[in-house]
């Protein structure tokens, strides 16, 4: 196993830490270079700045705060990656994402651009060490690396900092929103670090996040709504067809719609509805109300069928389908 250590800027990591209800991160390269480090699934750690870069926080400089586990690597637009991946990406808005990358990007004499491509280092299952809870930065650190360093946990590459890291990562994953545990995974490491033993590896198997559920319907669908053909980005959301939060659904592209904003609102309050067939459905009701819905009437009279991904695993659950339309559409 190795495990990686990066340099993180303190507002990112504390904005995270102080919102439990974001499991996921987007740890976020300025100018993307790529990044190789890390298997699916290794651990990726939080490590400080200077104490005096970004001071007022209640998170110490020079100090391992949390980690996260690598899924994967992306590049792409600031407002692309803002709508997929929102407050993961450690700030309270677009425009505030947008401002930081072209901060950095500034220092480095970069030409402006008004939405810069970044790098996405994409981490789920994110744990954060309480406040006074932080550890030491590993003991060998070099001042002059202001990026990231790998480290081997067995075998000839592994370095003097290794079984610190080991520890410091047993100790802050115990905090980890996971499932599966890692115990296999961690068993036959031997641990020959004099210092503090922090705690046994409690790490699990990785759950899709909302990140990657979203990426990974907007590729299933070729960044097109399934109703109406769209392709307008900033407008297309991923749809749950059983709700994640109250159904029983889960993040999977087979209980998903890719669907235009106001699309995806009429289908989740059940005006619209697709059957196991995969035709539109228009309740009544929304022609009853008087609002415009000619669009949609005209695609069902012509018994219209909605565009869906061509491998058969990604396509629409029908049994979730004719839950939806049993359960949530109003058919009369």
């Amino acid at each position: 196993m190795r495990v990686v250590v990066g340099v993180t800027d303190s507002r990112w990591a504390t904005f995270l830490r102080d919102d439990p209800s974001i499991s996921e991160a987007n740890f976020w390269q300025p100018s993307p270079h790529g990044f190789k480090a890390l298997a699916e699934g290794e651990p990726f750690l939080f490590k400080t700045k200077h104490p005096r870069t970004y001071p007022g926080l209640d998170m110490p400089g020079y100090a391992l705060v949390g980690g996260g586990f690598f899924e994967e690597y992306f590049e792409m637009p600031v407002s692309e990656a803002w709508a997929i991946w929102g407050h993961a990406n450690g700030v309270r808005s677009e425009q505030e994402l947008l401002q930081r990358v072209q901060g950095y990007r500034n220092s480095k004499n970069h030409e402006p651009q008004p939405d810069p491509t970044i790098g996405c280092v994409i981490l789920r299952n994110t744990f954060f060490a309480d406040p006074g809870g932080e550890l030491p930065q590993p003991p060998n650190w070099s001042p002059n690396n202001v990026t990231i360093e790998g480290y081997e946990m067995l075998g000839r590459d592994r370095k003097a900092d290794s079984p610190y890291v080991l520890e410091a990562f047993q100790l802050l994953q115990s905090r980890a929103r996971v499932d599966l545990r890692w115990d296999t995974d961690l068993r036959g490491v031997e641990i020959t670090w004099d210092g503090p033993k922090f705690g046994s590896p409690v790490l699990t198997r990785p759950r899709m996040g909302q990140g990657r559920f979203r990426r990974a319907v907007d590729e299933a669908y070729s960044y097109r709504c399934a109703v109406t053909g769209s392709r307008t980005y900033p407008s297309l959301e991923a749809a749950h067809i059983r709700d994640f939060a109250s159904d029983g659904g889960v993040h999977a592209v087979s209980n998903a719609l890719l669907l235009r904003s106001d699309v995806h609102t009429l289908y989740d309050r059940g005006y619209l509805a697709i059957d196991a067939d995969l035709r539109l459905r228009v309740s009544p009701e929304l022609r009853a109300h008087g609002w415009n819905g000619v669009e949609f009437y005209e695609r069902e009279a012509a018994g219209y069928r909605i565009s869906v991904p061509t491998s058969p695993g990604l396509q629409p659950d029908r049994d979730a389908l004719e839950w939806h339309l049993w359960s949530k559409f109003r058919s009369a």
